[in-house]
C-alpha cells in the first residue's frame, strides 16, 4: 500500500513538472512566434510564414507531452494501468512521429520554397530521424501492451 501511495505522489509530482516544462515552451514558442517586442514591425511576410513553418514539428511535440501529462494524471488518479500506458504510448508515439517527420521533410521543402531556394529534398537530421523510430516503436509498444492487457484477461477468465 505505501508502495502504491508512494507511486502516486510521483505520478502527481512528474505530472506537474511536465505541465510547467508544456507551459514554459508554449510560452517560449509563442514569444519566439510573436517576435520580440523591440522587434515588432520589422519581420517581413516570408518571414512569419518561415517561422509558423518552423513551429510546426513543436505541435507534434507538445501533443507528446500532453499525452504524458495526461497519463501521469491518469495514475495518480488511480486508473487502470494497461490502458492508461497504452493508450499514452500510443499518443506519444505518434506526437513524436509527426514531430520528426515534420522536422525531417516538411521543414525543409516548405523553408525553400518559402525563401526560393535550392538544395536536397530531406534534412538528415540525426535526432529527427531517431525521434521518428522512438516515436514508432512507441506506436508499435503500444499495440504490445494492449495484447498483453487481452491476454490478461483471457488468463484472468481461465483461472
Amino acid at each position: 500500500m505505501l508502495h502504491q501511495h508512494r507511486f502516486r505522489r510521483d505520478c502527481r509530482l512528474l505530472r506537474m513538472a511536465t505541465l510547467s516544462v508544456l507551459i514554459g515552451l508554449c510560452l517560449v514558442l509563442g514569444l519566439g512566434l510573436r517576435g520580440l517586442p523591440w522587434m515588432q514591425g520589422v519581420a517581413a511576410p516570408d518571414t512569419m510564414l518561415l517561422s509558423l513553418v518552423r513551429l510546426l514539428p513543436a505541435l507534434g511535440y507538445l501533443w507528446a507531452l500532453w499525452a504524458v501529462q495526461r497519463a501521469l494524471a491518469g495514475l495518480a488518479a488511480g486508473q487502470m494501468f494497461h490502458p492508461t500506458i497504452a493508450t499514452a504510448m500510443r499518443h506519444m508515439g505518434a506526437g513524436v512521429l509527426l514531430g520528426a517527420l515534420l522536422n525531417v521533410f516538411a521543414i525543409t521543402n516548405l523553408s525553400r520554397w518559402i525563401v526560393g531556394g535550392h538544395g536536397g529534398y530531406a534534412y538528415f537530421d540525426l535526432s529527427g530521424i531517431v525521434l521518428g523510430v522512438v516515436g514508432a516503436a512507441l506506436l508499435l509498444l503500444a499495440s504490445v501492451v494492449d495484447q498483453a492487457r487481452d491476454l490478461q484477461a483471457e488468463l484472468d477468465e481461465i483461472l
